[in-house]
């Protein structure tokens, strides 16, 4: 991509982060030590260089992610229609099925005896 990539080191970044005002550790004053001595001192960064097999791998790994993602969505989408034609009754459905906090569940339905 020719994207330059460096990073500061743990021990660096520590001594820099005492030349700044505040003891709180949060992500944002992280954030705004590491570009403040990216920009006022570039010669602390290391440089990071990535071999092509490393690319290859990573983008290989990504891939088998995107195909995991899309098998769940498959079978998130079939499960209630196999649940509809199997048990052919919405009631029952929506039995099985509650949403709760953006999660779907199922939920074990005993049939009432002599059914």
């Amino acid at each position: 991509m020719g994207i330059a990539v460096a990073y500061l080191a743990g021990l660096t970044m520590r001594r820099v982060a005492d030349l700044h005002p505040g003891q709180v550790k949060t992500d944002a004053r992280d954030a705004y030590i590491i570009a403040d001595t990216a920009r006022t001192m570039p010669h602390t960064l290391r440089g990071i260089t990535v071999a092509d097999e490393h690319i290859a791998e990573l983008s290989m790994l990504c891939g088998f992610d995107d195909d995991l993602a899309a098998q769940l969505t498959g079978v998130r989408n079939r499960l209630p229609v196999l649940l509809t034609s199997t048990l052919r009754s919405p009631t029952v459905f929506r039995a099985c099925f509650y949403q709760r906090s953006k999660r779907t569940r199922l939920i074990p339905v005993t049939t009432p005896p002599g059914s």
